[in-house]
């Protein structure tokens, strides 16, 4: 297979830009194309790596749009109103007059980088077949655009509407080795939203808070200062992931039983509490349908589900007792003490003692607030001093 692919576009007003004589080495060799294109006649097929967002049409701004582009205010003048489409090729080959052919290479990062909401509507609307004739959308190509330099390029034309700090990283590769970590599982990458508009059970963030609570160098039982961010504040802890990813990237090794772990908690708390723990407040349900644990298959291969679930501000604070059990080198790989069975058993054993602490935590110290004990300090503490006690004793019984 080729690693090229291709468009063509017919563009009845066209115009080259070439680089600008005095730009710095690395962008020397960028040009510019302007291209006026009826928008009846956009073709589908550009595609959109170069962007950091997955459209999402059905915002307030985009029904705008949508109307403007069908003439709901008069037409003729879409291209003066909207801000056109912005494109990263790797080269354009001018066919005939009006005829331009776009080539992507599918090895880099090429395509739509700003713009593709706008894309996707007129695309749509071509199947529908009520664009008038005269309207027409601008789109801008460059070529010659590094490839180190796509993210940036993206980062400053969607200053419009801010992108959020995931999707650019997302861009950058920053997700890498954590795909590569998740991909052995069948529901692995698909679990997480790794950009915006994407679908995914899991935030990207909060994977990557998650896998930072399990650190106790980062939050030292005795003294776990910041860790309830790794609940409250997901912006906060994804910052500090960005300025130093190498630290969380040491625990690529054990990111899938992480996941499976916290929603081992999460599915198992009725059982570990049972009687009790369906009434509390830190049981969550759902009457009608089930929530789904992606990480846990069931015995028929699909992901679990349950009506009742350990709500997540009692759940973080459960799972990040664990990081009493975990090790983690100052150069390598963390690691559980014990086997993940074992890992999993010590939440059946001593699941019920945590649980007991959140539930009291929340009545006694937050008046029944949920929220306020999932930011307690004091909480995270007492949790991770139970399984701290626990190893103690399987240290001693071995």
């Amino acid at each position: 297979m080729s690693k090229h692919e291709s468009v063509i576009i017919h563009a009845p007003l066209s115009r080259r830009f070439p680089a600008l004589k005095d730009a710095p080495p690395e962008f020397a060799g960028v040009e510019s194309y302007v291209l006026r294109v009826r928008a009846k006649d956009v073709p589908s097929g550009i595609p959109d790596d170069a962007n950091p967002r997955e459209p999402n049409l059905n915002r307030q701004v985009y029904r705008k749009v949508r109307a403007s582009l069908l003439g709901a205010e008069g037409s003729g003048a879409f291209h003066l109103k909207h801000g056109g489409i912005v494109v990263i090729a790797e080269r354009v080959e001018r066919i005939d007059e009006d005829t331009y052919r776009l080539v992507f290479d599918r090895e880099v990062k090429q395509g739509i980088a700003n713009g593709n909401h706008s894309y996707q509507l007129i695309l749509e609307s071509q199947e529908e077949g009520n664009i008038p004739e005269d309207q027409y959308v601008e789109i801008k190509v460059h070529v010659g655009v590094p490839s180190d330099a796509v993210a940036d390029l993206a980062d400053g034309l969607n200053t419009s509407m801010q992108v959020r700090e995931e999707s650019l990283a997302d861009l950058r590769n920053k997700f890498d080795w954590l795909k590569d970590a998740l991909a052995t599982h069948v529901n692995g990458q698909s679990a997480v939203a790794w950009h915006e508009g994407d679908d995914g059970e899991y935030d990207v963030r909060e994977v990557l808070a998650l896998l930072m609570a399990l650190d106790p160098n980062r939050y030292p039982l005795e003294d776990p200062v910041g860790i309830e961010n790794t609940y409250a504040r997901l912006s906060t802890v994804f910052r500090a992931y960005l300025k130093d990813p190498e630290r969380v990237m040491q625990f690529a090794d054990i990111a899938l039983e992480a996941l499976e772990l916290y929603e081992y908690i999460r599915i198992t708390a009725p059982k570990v509490w049972n009687g009790v723990f369906r009434k509390t407040k830190i049981a969550e349900t759902r009457p009608n349908g089930l929530f789904k644990f992606p990480y846990l298959i069931d015995a028929s291969g699909r992901a679990s589900g349950s009506d009742v679930r350990l709500i997540k501000p009692a759940a973080v604070p459960s799972f990040a007792a664990f990081r009493a059990l975990v090790s983690v080198p100052d150069e390598g790989a963390a690691e559980w003490r014990y086997p993940f069975e074992e890992i999993k058993g010590l939440w059946d054993q001593y699941g019920s003692e945590v649980l007991r602490e959140v539930h009291d935590s929340v009545m006694r110290q937050h008046n029944g607030n949920t929220h306020y004990a999932g930011r307690s300090v004091m909480l995270y503490r007492a949790t991770s001093r139970t399984l701290e006690l626990a190893d103690l004793r399987r240290r001693v019984s071995d």
